[in-house]
């Protein structure tokens, strides 16, 4: 009889453990300076679904979310500066750009960006 920890959908995602996913250093480490812009990202990111997280995430989902996406923001920026110097990294963006849908509208600024715009100083 299969344990019930083995079954269901989280089962299926289960990958073999890796250095990286035990925190172990693993290839080359970003900058502090990446880092930082990587939380700066991630925090206008958060602000941005403060509505959207109130309307349809739990706060515990949002503390899985949001290490989700700083992890991700400082890869994608770690990989973007070492694109000219590194088969891997440009690999790895060129595959990035090469799933971005068609249908996808292009970036805007945020409203709450344009209004400090606005208002007067």
């Amino acid at each position: 009889m299969p344990n019930a920890k083995q079954t269901g959908p989280k089962a299926r995602r289960q990958t073999a453990e890796t250095p990286a996913s035990r925190g172990e250093a693993v290839g080359p480490e970003p900058s502090e300076e990446t880092k930082t812009v990587a939380k700066y990202i991630a925090m206008v990111i958060r602000n941005a679904m403060e509505d959207f997280h109130c309307e349809h995430l739990s706060d515990e989902q949002m503390k899985q979310l949001n290490p989700i996406i700083r992890n991700a923001v400082c890869t994608a920026l770690h990989a973007f500066e070492r694109y000219e110097r590194s088969d891997r990294d440009r690999q790895f963006v060129d595959f990035q750009f090469m799933l971005i849908p068609k249908y996808w509208e292009s970036p805007r600024l945020l409203d709450e960006y344009l209004k400090m715009w606005e208002a007067k100083p």
